[in-house]
């Protein structure tokens, strides 16, 4: 082998090399993550006893007791609270009217009435 040749060493880009794969993708996965906690407002205007409160006000029959889920559902997404009341046991209620109400307006959404 002639000394006086220069040695040819093969240097790809970032991105053909494992560590530079690995660093691109932290990079993907960090933004992903930042974009998706942005676009989630947890925090809705109506709070958990306001929801209830007009689900009360729109029941069909005099409830026992009551349960409230906040969910976010469709496409792009909406804070909704899901309030549950019913009669009879929990396990295995007698009467059950689900009221669903827009977390930002207070508007009911459905009443399944």
């Amino acid at each position: 082998m002639d000394e006086t040749a220069p040695r040819s060493r093969k240097r790809g880009t970032l991105r053909d090399r494992p560590l530079g794969r690995i660093l691109i993708l932290a990079v993907v996965l960090g933004a992903a993550v930042l974009a998706a906690r942005s676009c989630a407002d947890n925090n809705p205007d109506i709070s958990q006893e306001r929801a209830v409160a007009i689900a009360l006000s729109v029941a069909t029959f005099v409830p026992d007791d009551h349960q409230v889920r906040f969910l976010r559902r469709g496409i792009p997404s909406q804070g909704v609270w899901v309030v549950s009341l019913y009669q009879g046991d929990p396990r295995q209620p007698t009467r059950v009217q689900l009221v669903v109400i827009d977390s930002e307006t207070g508007e009911i959404v459905d009443d399944n009435a």
